[in-house]
């Protein structure tokens, strides 16, 4: 069975251009005649589908499980308590167990140990997945329920939805994009941990180098392949000295974009830059950049159409 290639955009703090990168490598890809799927898994803030001007369909409920307890049925045991990893059952011996559901992980093992059945599911939405399409891109999205926090819920729906389609229609997509969200916990994680290769986008900035070197070691922690890109190169001039400094710690780059009016202008439209049905100008330093970027990517990654 021939899987598609799976490629993470991510980085270690919010405002990098993850999102950006993430829309443009998936349209670059679709240019050279690959079928895409792009997700976006930054389910707190989810927006490829402004970028690409996608309207959402098929919003579907994610149902997060609690535990309830049947008092009928319940023989005060304290099993579903005594087995909790997060100690979300409060037990007090010779009484019902009390469910408290702001750290119950969902995990089910206590419905699934009880003895008497005595433990329900209460299911909770707790968010939603959506698909879209535009520009030959389908388009996999997430969003998390206001209030809630189990963003990582949602996120693992969405990989269960792309496992599904590699089951059933592996031929159906030569290369899937991840988008994360910003930082380096469970979610992201999640994502890092299903792609073939990984892109940590950061900027030229003392943070941007910090928060870069922060996912690196979430990456290589998990064994993969990366190289970084370096969005707004051009800002304050410390581009060569922010490349140099990328260098000495090991870090190899695929590429950097400036600071450029067309990307601006692209993103206001929800028309991505390197659209080939766009009226972006192809001489353009944003332009130049992301060619360039694409052409280091296929060479590191050995693709081919």
């Amino acid at each position: 069975m021939v899987k598609p290639k799976i490629i993470c955009v991510t980085g270690g703090k919010g405002g990098t251009g993850k999102t950006l990168v993430a829309v443009n490598l998936a349209i670059m890809f679709k240019n050279k005649g690959y079928k895409v799927l792009l997700i976006d898994g930054d389910v707190e803030n989810p927006n490829t589908f402004l970028l690409l001007n996608a309207k959402l369909k098929n919003k579907t409920e994610v149902l997060y499980f609690l535990p309830k307890i049947n008092e009928d049925k319940c023989n005060k045991c304290g099993l579903c308590a005594e087995n909790c990893g997060t100690h979300a059952l409060l037990y007090i011996k010779d009484s019902y167990p009390i469910p408290i559901s702001t750290v119950c992980s969902g995990c089910k093992l206590c419905y699934k140990i009880c003895p008497t059945n005595a433990i329900e599911p209460d299911l909770k939405v707790i968010g939603w997945t959506y698909t879209a399409s535009a520009l030959n891109i389908d388009l996999f999205l997430g969003e998390l329920k206001p209030s809630e926090a189990r963003s990582a819920v949602i996120v693992n729906k969405l990989m269960e939805n792309l496992e599904e389609v590699i089951e059933t229609e592996p031929e159906k997509y030569d290369i899937v994009i991840l988008d994360t969200a910003p930082g380096a916990h469970c979610d992201v994680e999640e994502l890092i941990n299903g792609a073939d290769l990984v892109i940590p986008v950061t900027e030229p900035t003392r943070f941007g180098k910090l928060d870069l070197l922060r996912i690196i070691e979430l990456i290589t922690l998990l064994k993969k392949e990366y190289k970084a890109i370096v969005n707004r190169s051009s800002l304050l001039g410390y581009k060569e000295k922010f490349l140099k400094e990328l260098e000495e710690n090991g870090v190899e780059v695929l590429g950097d974009i400036p600071l450029d009016e067309e990307i601006v202008s692209s993103y206001c439209q929800g028309i991505p830059l390197m659209e080939e049905k766009s009226k972006f100008d192809r001489d353009g330093a944003g332009y130049k950049s992301f060619t360039k970027i694409f052409e280091n990517l296929i060479e590191w990654s050995e693709f081919s159409k």
